[in-house]
Parts: structure tokens; sequence; C-alpha cells
């Protein structure tokens, strides 16, 4: 339903692949662009809206979250599961419930006393994607 004067904003539903691809795509322009990022950050970030305009215009949160050093590997685990959803693997509630879970271990529970985290922190995006580089060698 549009109102006068409005207008329908689409959001494509990407796959969790085609998401993945994005992120990895913005990945070659920070790298392509990474000495404007210390000399002058507002160019950096155009260049970067302007070579990954679907993920900055659809995902914006990932976009920005990725140019500011934010994105981990609890990212790649929703991707992951976005993923086991379109394969019918699990429903978008047992996937919601696994995420609410996983960040309740981490942030919550420490908080309130209950047991410590299990396992390490997670990996920084760049430590994240080492793991694949390194079996290629």
């Amino acid at each position: 339903m549009q109102v006068e004067g409005s207008f329908e904003v689409t959001i494509p539903n990407l796959n969790s692949i085609q998401i993945q691809a994005l992120v990895r795509n913005m990945d070659t322009s920070m790298r392509r662009h990474r000495k404007l990022k210390r000399t002058n950050p507002e160019e950096y970030r155009k260049k970067l809206i302007e070579e990954n305009p679907k993920l900055y215009e659809h995902y914006i949160a990932i976009f920005e979250m990725h140019m500011d050093g934010k994105l981990d590997e609890k990212f790649f685990n929703m991707l992951k599961l976005k993923h086991r959803i379109e394969l019918g693997e699990i429903t978008e509630d047992e996937a919601s419930r696994m995420v609410g879970q996983m960040l309740f271990n981490q942030y919550v529970s420490p908080v309130v006393g209950q047991d410590a985290p299990t396992g390490p922190p997670p990996l920084s995006y760049e430590e994240y994607y080492k793991q694949f580089s390194n079996k290629d060698e």
C-alpha cells in the first residue's frame, strides 16, 4: 500500500551466498582504497558506497559494520544459519533461538554470574577468512 507522495522501497531477498558475495566485493573495494582510509576518510567512504551500491542501499547495517571493522565470526555464523533455513534444514524460529542462545552465552551469562562463556571469543573478520586462505596454500 502506498500513501500519496510516498514510495515503496523493495529490499531484495538475497540468499546467504549472495549476501556473502556482496561483503567479499566490499573487501576488494576496501583493499583498493585503503590508502584513502588514512588520508581522506570521506573520499574512502564515498568510493566504497559507489562501488558497493547494493550492499549500501539494501543492507546498510552490514555495510556500516564492515566499514567500521565490526563484522566477526558471529556474522558468518548467522549467514550459515540463514543458509540452513534456505535448505530447509531448520526453521526461522529454530535459528532465532540458536542466535539468542549464542548471544546470551557470550554477553549475558558472564554478567549475571552464570557459567563463563565456553570456548574462545568469536574470530574477527580477518581471522575468519585467514582460516580459508591458509588451507589453499
